[in-house]
């Protein structure tokens, strides 16, 4: 397909899909759907370009919104940022009871959105060592944001490890392992969070 062919199936000029192409605006989230649902065949190439927009540096701004008029009537290009929203958040929350679910089956024992002061966590588990874990969803943004969310969750729940518990590793997660394990925290892939949490008996340094 040419980029001709592709700004016409997602709906967009052809100038707009050629910046994004070339990292000069960061796609809407409609827009970075209809990319997704023109190009994509598997699971894998959808994490693919979702790998290509999260690696844009911050300083590079998104792509304009369509305005809203007065009316307030609402372009289908805002609805389409707006369902590609609440599709990421829908996949975030099946994520997070997919663990729920895998850690019951394996008979552990945990509490869910646990609070203290400003931080919240996804699970804590109380045995045999209290352990915070964190679900994410999306492998291929935010690490520094979970690496600073490690260090928060073991001052203010007072956990002695962490786990963020992940789909699948990719180069990225293989990348800030390093730094999750200085901080008491490791990458799980979310089936082997039961593993996991076994080896962390006692005598467990």
């Amino acid at each position: 397909m040419t980029g001709v062919q592709i700004a016409e199936k997602v709906r967009i000029t052809a100038p707009s899909f050629s910046r994004i192409l070339n990292g000069l605006v960061r796609p809407r989230q409609g827009t970075l759907t209809k990319i997704i649902q023109a190009l994509c065949l598997t699971p894998e190439e959808q994490q693919l370009v979702l790998g290509g927009y999260g690696a844009l540096p911050d300083k590079v701004e998104e792509e304009a919104p369509a305005p809203i008029d007065a009316a307030g009537d609402i372009p289908s290009a805002e609805l389409d940022r707006a369902a590609r929203y609440l599709e990421m958040k829908a996949m975030s929350i099946d994520f997070k009871k997919s663990v729920a679910r895998s850690l019951r089956e394996a008979g552990i024992e945990f509490e869910t959105d646990v609070i203290s002061g400003p931080v919240v966590a996804d699970f804590v588990v109380p045995a045999p060592r209290r352990a915070a874990i964190e679900c994410k969803f999306n492998v291929n943004r935010d690490w520094e944001r979970e690496l600073a969310t490690v260090q928060l969750l073991r001052r203010y729940l007072v956990c002695e490890r962490v786990a963020i518990a992940v789909p699948y590793q990719n180069e990225q997660s293989a990348r800030f392992a390093p730094a999750f394990k200085k901080w008491g925290a490791e990458i799980v892939v979310a089936p082997s969070l039961p593993t996991w949490l076994a080896s962390l008996s006692p005598e467990c340094p």
